[in-house]
């Protein structure tokens, strides 16, 4: 499909990165996105502070960064601009599952992580869309029919860096959340996820019709 300009609707570990410091008996105390061990001289940067920073980069994709922090707090979800510091590969639900064989949510999650190389990809459950961040120049040469990729002047809704898929009921949720500020898939391994995927549905649909 031809790459597409328009607005589209709308887990980072939970263990914490430390920096190492010389051994000793951990006392903790915290300094507002940090957790400082002031005896064995560690820094141990908390989810929180990975979400923060994920989101400072997503903002800089806002029109309007007040109005996108608004809407994270009110919708969960933010209308940011592809073409900025990302774009987005969009892919049908079908072809993801095919790829992933399961529709179990937690295996395409391992699935796409693995696919991907830890690259960051969110769903939208009601329009039944993944959504690939990818570097924001692709969409000049991408071509892998049934998909899109969303060029420059392209809205899309993206959940907060929080909204995981342990939140079973948000329309849109991180399936790999981004695990720092800049993280971006590949565009040739969004493109060979999508093609398996394509050629599992096709063979599935002929083995029906045999």
């Amino acid at each position: 499909m031809d790459p597409v300009s328009r607005a589209y609707g709308p887990n980072v570990s939970s263990q914490a990165a430390v920096s190492p410091g010389r051994a000793g008996r951990a006392v903790m105390r915290e300094t507002g996105r940090t957790t400082l061990d002031t005896e064995a001289g560690f820094v141990v940067h908390t989810r929180a502070d990975h979400e923060l920073d994920v989101a400072e980069w997503l903002l800089q994709a806002a029109a309007d960064p007040a109005r996108a922090r608004a809407e994270w707090q009110t919708m969960e979800v933010a209308l940011l601009r592809c073409g900025v510091e990302f774009s987005a590969i969009r892919v049908p639900a079908d072809v993801v599952f095919a790829a992933a064989r399961s529709e179990e949510r937690a295996r395409v999650d391992d699935y796409l992580a693995a696919a991907l190389h830890g690259g960051p990809v969110f769903v939208d459950r009601h329009s039944g869309w993944y959504y690939c961040l990818v570097p924001a120049d692709p969409c000049t040469i991408w071509r892998v029919p049934d998909t899109a990729c969303l060029v420059a002047g392209s809205y899309l809704g993206v959940p907060y860096p929080s909204i995981d898929s342990s939140r079973y009921l948000a329309r849109s949720s991180w399936c790999v959340p981004p695990d720092r500020p800049e993280a971006v898939c590949q565009a040739d391994a969004v493109a060979q996820m999508a093609n398996l995927g394509r050629f599992l549905l096709a063979a599935a649909k002929e083995a029906d019709g045999a």
